[in-house]
C-alpha cells in the first residue's frame, strides 16, 4: 500500500502508456475507423451518383414541352424551365459530393498509412521507452528526455488522430444524422425517377401526329380538355417536388460537409492544439 501511495503518478502513467501501447499494436480502433470511414466513402458515392443522375435527367427535361390542346387552344407545360432552379443546385451539389468522396478516400489513405504494422510497431516500442524513463533513472540530461518524450507524443497523436476522428464521426451520424440522410437520399431517388417520367411522357408528346378520323379526333379532343383543366394541377405538384428536391438537397450538403470537412478540420484544430502543447510541456526537470 505504501509501495502504491508513493508511486501512484508513477503508477498511473505506466498504465496510460501500456493501453497506448496495446491500442498501438491492436486493430481495435482500426478495424472500426476502417469500417466507419468505408461506410462513409459509400454513401457519398452513392449520394453523388444520385446527383449525377438527377444532373443528367434535369438536363434532358430543359427546353421540352408538353403540349395539349383543347379545342383548337393550345396550353403547354413546360417542365424544363420549372426545373431549372433546382439544376444549378444539383450541379453544386454534384461537386460538393465530389469534394466529400474525396475527402473520405484521403482519410483512407491516412488510416492504412498510420495504422501500418511498422508506424504501429514504433509508436508502441517509443512509449515503452518512455516507461523506462518513468520507473528508471537514465543518465541523460533533461532536455534530451523532454525531446524524446515530445517525439513519442507526436508519434501518438499521428497513431490515433484518424481512428478516433472515424469512430466520432459515425457515431455522431448514427445518433443525429442518419434518419436525415435516409429520407433525403429516398426523395432525391423518388425525384429521378418522376423527371424520368416527365422526359418520356415529353417524348411520347411530341412524337409525329399520325391521320385520324374526325370521331378519333373529337374524342382526342375531349380527352386533351380534360387533361389541359389538370395542368394548374400538375404545374403545383412539379413546382412541390422541386421545391422538395431543394430541402433535401441541402440537408444531405449539411450531412456530408459535417461528417468530412468540419468534423475533420475540428480533430485536425485539436490535434494541432495538443501537439503545440505537448511540445511545450516540460515532461523532467
Amino acid at each position: 500500500m505504501t509501495f502504491i501511495k508513493t508511486n501512484y503518478p508513477k503508477i498511473l502513467a505506466t498504465l496510460l502508456l501500456l493501453l497506448l501501447a496495446f491500442f498501438s499494436v491492436s486493430k481495435t480502433f482500426d478495424n472500426y475507423g476502417k469500417q466507419y470511414t468505408n461506410e462513409g466513402f459509400q454513401r457519398s458515392l452513392v449520394s453523388f451518383a444520385i446527383a449525377k443522375g438527377l444532373n443528367g435527367a434535369i438536363s434532358i427535361v430543359q427546353g421540352t414541352e408538353v403540349a395539349l390542346e383543347p379545342a383548337g387552344v393550345g396550353v403547354v407545360l413546360t417542365p424544363g424551365q420549372i426545373l431549372d432552379p433546382a439544376n444549378d443546385l444539383v450541379e453544386r451539389f454534384s461537386w460538393v459530393m465530389l469534394i466529400c468522396t474525396v475527402s473520405l478516400g484521403i482519410q483512407s489513405i491516412l488510416l492504412t498509412i498510420f495504422s501500418s504494422f511498422y508506424f504501429s510497431i514504433t509508436v508502441a516500442a517509443s512509449l515503452l521507452l518512455v516507461l523506462l524513463f518513468v520507473w528508471k533513472p537514465l543518465v541523460m540530461p533533461d532536455m534530451l528526455k523532454n525531446i524524446s518524450v515530445r517525439v513519442v507524443g507526436f508519434l501518438v497523436i499521428l497513431r490515433f488522430f484518424i481512428p478516433v476522428m472515424a469512430v466520432t464521426s459515425e457515431g455522431i451520424y448514427q445518433a443525429f444524422l442518419e434518419p436525415m440522410y435516409t429520407e433525403s437520399t429516398q426523395q432525391l431517388e423518388s425525384t429521378d425517377k418522376a423527371i424520368t417520367e416527365i422526359s418520356k411522357e415529353s417524348a411520347t408528346v411530341s412524337a409525329e401526329s399520325k391521320e385520324i378520323s374526325w370521331y378519333e379526333a373529337l374524342t382526342e379532343n375531349i380527352n386533351s380538355t380534360i387533361d389541359a383543366f389538370d395542368v394548374d394541377k400538375r404545374v403545383a405538384e412539379l413546382k412541390a417536388e422541386v421545391e422538395n428536391l431543394t430541402n433535401h438537397i441541402i440537408d444531405l450538403i449539411v450531412i456530408f460537409t459535417m461528417q468530412t470537412i468540419l468534423f475533420p478540420l475540428l480533430f485536425l484544430w485539436l490535434s494541432l492544439k495538443l501537439i503545440k502543447a505537448n511540445f511545450s510541456l516540460r515532461y523532467f526537470s
